[in-house]
């Protein structure tokens, strides 16, 4: 598995990769941290020699790829890759598997929470199944395949049937249980990462 430092270097490399131009609020911006902990990102990678760096000014350093860097995210891109075919390939089975066992249970229509990428995969299980998809429920995408997408608040306002969850923590992919904020645990919630 890929860990966040890891995801954090890749993201320095790529954005280093496409322009020279990187400041510690450039690299906070796309890690999502703390000026201060990009600056020890920064720093940390630079000791490692994955950049060449060029001070312009004062206030101007540019960075490029280093040899050493393009080797390092050459490995990190392999690494990402490689988890994303183990996730999906993990999610692939276990959406099967659920919605094989709902299937058995006798419960015939699901509902999805989330209608990103994980939906997708979900609803492989769903259609093999022989499950029918009654609502979507996602706040950060507008439609999925043919079906209209309620928001969330709907999901929390309204009785429904069988849930299952198909969101997750982009920074722990596998998290077990995983509920975005404002969603109330549901005894008809069903996870794929259980």
């Amino acid at each position: 598995m890929i860990e966040k430092k890891e995801l954090h270097e890749l993201e320095i490399l790529k954005h280093v990769e496409e322009t020279p131009h990187l400041s510690n609020r450039i690299a906070a911006q796309k890690l999502g941290c703390s000026i201060k902990l990009a600056h020890e990102v920064l720093k940390k990678m630079a000791s490692r020699g994955l950049f060449h760096i060029n001070k312009v000014h004062s206030r101007r350093w540019d960075y490029f790829l280093s040899p050493k860097g393009i080797a390092e995210k050459t490995r990190l891109t392999m690494g990402f890759l490689n988890f994303s075919m183990y996730f999906y390939q993990q999610a692939r089975k276990l959406s099967s598997q659920v919605c094989r066992d709902l299937s058995e249970a006798g419960i015939k229509k699901v509902s999805f929470l989330g209608a990103g990428d994980l939906a997708e995969i979900v609803y492989l299980g769903v259609k093999q199944w022989g499950l029918e998809l009654e609502a979507i429920y996602d706040n950060d995408h507008q439609g999925f395949l043919d079906y209209e997408v309620n928001a969330l608040d709907d999901l929390n306002n309204h009785s429904h049937g069988t849930v299952l969850v198909c969101m997750y923590d982009p920074k722990q992919p596998t998290q077990k249980k995983y509920l975005p904020e404002g969603v109330e645990l549901d005894k008809s919630f069903h996870w794929i990462f259980n």
